[in-house]
């Protein structure tokens, strides 16, 4: 029975907390294959008597399963195994004979998708068709590789990154409104590795860890393995309320807050100065950590950008200055520009996670950045996505639209009735993935349901109209 494996994987966890070792029995019995998609699980407190634990441990542990999307409670029937769903926001779908060898319990879950969608709206694919060109690159990189050049991109390094390599990595983040200098900035293998290396270094098992409702989902994944606690906090047109993070932190310790400040993912909200401000004189009131995660910054055509939380905040701010949605995903380079006083607790979490970034790509980064391709690159994806807004706008005229001028996607609130998953599958049926707003929660419930389209992983034009339209038809019916 489900109850006497969750006692036995209960037993057998190793968490620090007994709510953990409660969701955690739950993520091994899913994982495991003795779990399937849409079996109930025993009640609350039928566990809690046989656990020997208070109903509001198990009440808590149950919560902790359902964050990370394992299990779904339905009211007044009970709590159930979810569904297995695309990861869309981490990896491009899978072909069909691509899918990873699943136990014999889960085969009727591949058998039951084997009609892949034609059109992927779910995957922010920047626009990497026009990705700089990497054999003209390697090309002007073999004319100038010289002994010593050779030596450096074969050899170990600090892990923080060659000196020129931090100095271009200085100039990227003034693209974002950073005054960064090489002296206070190391490179990461990407934007994730850096918000692993932040969230290791400057955080420690139990810390509690705000975030807006919806939010970038891979900080849920990453909190959850760490051992960290999630506290997802109201927002409004204007991003996270300075309030209820006032309020978080007066209820208990606040160790860090992460946010996307220009460019939320997936709602494309965008932070005044005024609230960025506000934000600060909380976090310096009751010493709070910024994590400013501004990945979608550049794709913004903005005049007159807001000044970033490090330039407001430099003394508690974790700036993330990421390469890939404009060099190409596969460049996997980013700059992390830290307090001073973080610096070496960061570079030894680098030096220990991956050692360093391979040279040769962090020298790639740099030649794009200094000859000025990065700067033609990024025009190029801005004109191209203005273009694809424009064409969403189109098709979706008369409908709430929340798009940007040349944003890399767009956000459909839903009418009444549907929620993002319910949605998400009915396009799934009709040939379109689509990000469900669900996918991106924080806590337990939102008020925002909606779909993310992204709008750069069809190379085409014609292609984004058809899939578009298809979503358009969805709602017209």
């Amino acid at each position: 029975m489900n109850i006497e494996v969750l006692v036995r994987f209960y037993r057998e966890a190793d968490a620090p907390c007994r709510y953990q070792r409660v969701a955690s029995a739950v993520e091994r019995g899913i994982r495991e294959g003795l779990f399937l998609p849409g079996d109930a699980l025993p009640t609350q407190r039928a566990l809690a008597e046989a656990l020997e634990l208070t109903l509001g441990t198990v009440t808590h542990g149950y919560a902790e399963a359902a964050k990370q999307g394992l299990i779904t409670a339905v009211t007044g029937r009970g709590t159930f195994v979810a569904s297995i769903r695309p990861d869309v926001d981490m990896l491009p779908p899978p072909a069909p004979q691509d899918l990873p060898e699943l136990p014999l319990s889960f085969r009727h879950v591949r058998d039951s998708h084997t009609d892949a969608p034609s059109w992927n709206l779910g995957f922010i694919a920047p626009f990497e068709y026009l990705n700089p060109s990497l054999s003209e690159a390697l090309s002007a990189l073999s004319q100038r590789l010289d002994s010593k050049l050779q030596t450096e991109l074969q050899s170990y390094q600090r892990p923080g990154g060659l000196e020129r390599h931090r100095e271009a990595g200085a100039l990227w983040a003034q693209r974002y409104g950073v005054p960064a200098s090489s002296r206070d900035l190391l490179i990461c293998a990407g934007s994730q590795h850096a918000l692993i290396t932040i969230l290791m270094s400057l955080c420690r098992s139990g810390d509690r860890i705000a975030a807006e409702t919806l939010s970038y989902p891979l900080l849920r994944q990453l909190a959850w393995r760490l051992r960290l606690n999630l506290v997802p906090l109201r927002s409004d047109a204007c991003g996270m309320l300075p309030d209820a993070l006032d309020a978080a932190c007066r209820s208990g310790e606040i160790r860090a807050v992460y946010l996307m400040p220009s460019c939320r993912n997936p709602t494309l909200t965008r932070m005044p100065e005024s609230r960025r401000r506000e934000l600060v004189e909380v976090c310096r009131r009751h010493n709070v950590l910024i994590i400013e995660d501004d990945v979608f910054a550049l794709a913004l055509n903005t005049s007159s950008p807001a000044l970033p939380f490090a330039a407001l905040a430099p003394e508690r701010t974790c700036f993330i200055a990421a390469t890939s949605e404009i060099l190409g995903g596969g460049l996997r380079v980013a700059y992390l520009c830290p307090p001073e006083h973080c610096l070496d607790e960061l570079e030894h979490t680098i030096s220990y996670t991956i050692s360093m970034v391979p040279p040769l790509m962090a020298e790639l980064a740099s030649q794009w950045i200094l000859d000025g391709t990065a700067d033609a690159v990024l025009r190029a994806k801005r004109e191209e996505a203005a273009v694809r807004n424009g064409i969403a706008r189109h098709i979706f005229d008369g409908w709430p639209l929340v798009a940007r001028n040349s944003g890399f996607f767009c956000w459909l609130p839903l009418p009444d009735g549907w929620t993002g998953i319910r949605f998400a599958d009915a396009a799934r049926e009709a040939g379109v993935l689509v990000a469900e707003g669900e996918h991106f929660l924080i806590g337990h419930d939102t008020l925002e349901h909606g779909v993310r389209l992204a709008l750069g992983g069809i190379p085409n034009r014609e292609g984004l109209r058809e899939a578009l339209s298809r979503i358009a038809d969805l709602l017209e019916s």
